[in-house]
């Protein structure tokens, strides 16, 4: 009988898919949402040069919430440097856990994606490892 007690209790527990979901979550935003938003912003800047596009997207990426991300609940960034046109960004997406059973009933965290923003000509996206010492929220 205690084995079918053990067999139970793994099987509610289960494993916790909260943080992957939320990195997920947050790797979608830098790869589709965020890059789209950005773009726009810096067409309405109407930049003439790959260096004038670069500091339209900074300017862009500074504004607490910009109009174009305001519908994205949860998701902001940090910018962590820039080199050239290219601009490192942490972006982040909180997630909250809809689950009924443990182990992520009532749970929330950030999910965390790093990406390189080169706006040289359009908003080309590179996916970068997030090095050691990424805060792990906004």
């Amino acid at each position: 009988m205690r084995w079918l007690t053990l067999i139970a209790l793994v099987m509610l527990t289960g494993c916790s898919q909260l943080q992957q979901n939320a990195n997920d979550e947050a790797a979608r935003v830098a790869d589709s949402v965020l890059p789209e938003a950005l773009d726009d912003g810096i067409s309405h800047a109407d930049p003439a040069a790959p260096e004038d596009r670069k500091v339209a997207a900074e300017d862009w990426l500074s504004e607490p919430r910009p109009p174009l991300m305001r519908s994205r609940v949860g998701a902001t960034w940090e910018v962590r440097g820039s080199k050239g046109t290219a601009i490192r960004v942490d972006v982040y997406q909180y997630l909250e856990s809809g689950d009924f059973f443990p182990p992520d009933q009532g749970k929330a965290t950030w999910g965390v994606a790093c990406r390189i923003y080169d706006v040289a000509d359009a908003v080309a996206t590179s996916t970068v490892e997030c090095p050691d010492g990424t805060p792990k929220e906004p």
